[in-house]
């Protein structure tokens, strides 16, 4: 402990002084002690590994204490929209670019999950140093960082079972899933009508000291739970953090914690320093430089999107992507599990960590650099990229102001509207995830539980009928939402044409007046072939256009039993 607080203290002013978050100062303590202390052990690293879980769920009860509902409630409609859009994509694009990287299905979603959130506690050091946002846009930014969190913390939910898919069978994964599931609802529904009435209580009986032992006492019973259903400690402890929050004492709860939960996450970066060689982060300086550019692409690309799609000015748009390009926390916690489950051998888990420590380093550099970047951009960027910039912001512009001339009804509904489909589009990929990494066990499965002697070809289209089956009613759905969408948009064409202003025949009206006029039933048959041809599987053209026919066969025959049920 002397050694390991002593040198995480040094090597944090150290980077401190270099204008470096003190992250990189505790895992450079690791990194020393592994490889140039003669004192490490089994014992020390035993004793390390145990201060590191703590560290863990400390550091994610505080994360989640800093998750205020209310707060989210009223102000958090655009982060939540931000966090919507760009976290399914940092999720597809480090799928995509983890299978060229040569990463299996598993790897590569896990990977996903590992790039796609950033780091609240390095961003809002920097932003606030460098003053080159206003309050309220730091503000925003941080409340992003936080939601991405409870993405996250859901994502964790999503692959801690993909992650221990090796040892178990269909079934297993399956019954794991829906008791992860009950279990965080029955939890969180249960915790917030109880704990935060008990803790108030307890504030006004007992003494601060038999609060925070109470708090503390939850807080790792949630942790043990989460653990016995299958889950990682840190989920359990976030939840814990989300239902105290509620309570009116989590501020003082909250600065009791924070001493303790500040050496304990110290332990747990210098125990991933202690996995760390010198020698991987320098032969797998490439991978390292790879994985920070995909994070910064994806990152820097995907919160562009949602601050244009949300109508902010394209400058605040820029330096909010900017500022959000640093790897988070979650990185970390989602990499060691990975590795500890062996997902990621050392070799790529060193490779994640450097880039994590690169996107950390590089930050406030990058940041410091804006104005001059776009500079930059505007001198040297053909007239041609900049005009369609001005186009494409004039046009969003244009369709907000005529948003405005809708009723307030119809706003909402399209809201409404637009949210379903979101959520129905990540519903549908998610669908094709799992279809794509469990199709070879779907097969094995069917086939060793049916009595009739198939092969594995025709167990393969068995499971791709299914993914058609399962489709059909998500795909109905989304059609549904997006028809509505569309019509709204064209009657506010209409309505803003009689207004006086400028219509514009483009394609984009063009394409939605050719949706509402087709059938539906065909555009669903339609899409539902296009999404199976795309996603990975061992089945040929033919045999998708064999498998939409049979489930065009079966659709025909379930509305004909509804057809004579009705009559």
């Amino acid at each position: 402990m002397a050694v390991m607080l002593l040198l995480g203290g040094i090597c944090s002013i150290i980077f401190k002084k270099l204008k470096m978050p003190a992250v990189i100062g505790y895992l450079t303590t690791g990194i020393i002690l592994a490889n140039y202390w003669s004192g490490i052990s089994s014992d020390t690293e035993s004793i390390v590994s145990f201060l590191s879980d703590l560290g863990l769920v400390l550091m994610m009860f505080g994360i989640g204490m800093e998750l205020n509902l209310s707060k989210l409630k009223k102000n958090g409609a655009f982060s939540a929209m931000v966090v919507m859009i760009q976290v399914p994509i940092m999720l597809l694009g480090g799928c995509l670019f983890g299978s060229m990287l040569g990463l299996d299905a598993v790897q590569s979603i896990v990977f996903g999950a590992v790039i796609s959130g950033s780091s609240t506690a390095v961003i809002l050091v920097v932003l606030n140093e460098q003053n080159k946002l206003s309050h309220a846009d730091i503000e925003t930014i941080v409340l992003i960082t936080v939601i991405e969190d409870v993405a996250q913390v859901l994502i964790l939910s999503a692959v801690t079972p993909l992650m221990y898919g090796n040892e178990l069978d269909i079934t297993s994964i399956v019954s794991m899933f829906v008791v992860i599931i009950l279990f965080m609802v029955v939890a969180i529904f249960v915790g917030l009508m109880f704990i935060p009435k008990f803790l108030d209580w307890i504030s006004t009986k007992m003494t601060d000291e038999i609060l925070l032992v109470i708090a503390l006492g939850l807080c790792f019973c949630m942790s043990w739970l989460s653990v016995v259903v299958g889950m990682s400690m840190a989920i359990g402890a976030f939840m814990m953090g989300v239902i105290v929050s509620q309570s009116r004492v989590s501020k003082s709860i909250e600065h009791d914690i924070r001493p303790m939960k500040d050496v304990f996450m110290m332990m747990f970066f210098i125990s991933i320093g202690l996995e760390i060689k010198p020698e991987y982060l320098i032969n797998n300086i490439g991978t390292i430089i790879c994985i920070y550019l995909i994070y910064f692409v994806l990152k820097f690309g995907s919160v562009l999107v949602a601050y244009f799609l949300g109508n902010k000015p394209i400058k605040l748009s820029f330096l909010s992507s900017i500022g959000l390009i640093a790897m988070g926390e979650f990185a970390f916690i989602i990499s060691k599990m990975a590795y500890d489950l062996k997902v990621f051998d050392s070799a790529f888990y060193s490779s994640i960590v450097g880039a994590a420590l690169v996107s950390i380093i590089l930050l406030p550099i990058v940041n410091k650099q804006t104005d001059r970047i776009i500079g930059l951009f505007q001198n040297h960027t053909p007239k041609a990229v900049i005009s369609g910039f001005a186009t494409l912001e004039e046009r969003r512009s244009s369709f907000y102001t005529k948003m405005t001339l809708a009723s307030k009804t119809t706003i909402r509904n399209a809201r409404t509207k637009l949210t379903a489909s979101y959520f129905n589009a990540a519903l549908i990929i998610i669908v094709q995830l799992v279809f794509a990494v469990w199709s070879h066990m779907l097969a094995d499965f069917i086939d060793a539980h049916t009595s009739a002697d198939i092969t594995n070809s025709m167990a393969m289209l068995m499971v791709l009928l299914l993914n058609f089956i399962v489709l059909v009613p998500l795909l109905y759905t989304f059609m549904k939402n997006v028809r509505f969408l569309f019509r709204v948009m064209l009657d506010t064409n209409r309505r803003a044409s009689k207004a006086g202003q400028a219509i514009r025949n483009t394609y984009t009206m063009r394409f939605m007046r050719y949706v509402l006029n087709m059938n539906n039933w065909v555009a669903i048959i339609l899409l539902n072939f296009a999404i199976m041809f795309v996603t990975p599987n061992d089945v040929d053209f033919v045999g998708h256009v064999i498998v939409t026919m049979l489930g065009v066969a079966i659709m025909c025959l379930f509305e004909i039993v509804r057809y004579y049920r009705r009559s």
